[in-house]
């Protein structure tokens, strides 16, 4: 699959509450990803939010599974992600 450009996923920020990953906030130049909060047009970092977690019942599309784990979000079962750097990372999650 290719890099995908200018996607929303909508998760939960651990802390912060509903929101989704973006590249389409100013704080998201260059194709970053960052976590913008529902409640808020504020941005938040990799450095900023621990854990982010798939919204329950809602159904991801293929393209949105591409681009978590392009940018390195790791799925521990379907709960949790966890993220490195919010790049491609090598950590596989045990049930920690």
């Amino acid at each position: 699959m290719d890099i995908i450009h200018d996607i929303d996923v909508p998760c939960m920020a651990e802390g912060i509450g509903l929101g989704k990953l973006t590249t389409k906030h100013p704080s998201g130049s260059i194709g970053q990803p960052v976590f913008v909060a529902d409640s808020s047009s504020e941005a938040y970092g990799p450095a900023q939010v621990q854990a982010i977690m798939p919204i329950e019942g809602h159904t991801y599309s293929e393209e949105q599974l591409e681009y978590v784990r392009y940018h390195g979000l790791q799925i521990q079962g379907d709960r949790a992600w966890y993220m490195d750097g919010w790049a491609p990372s090598k950590h596989v999650c045990k049930g920690h």
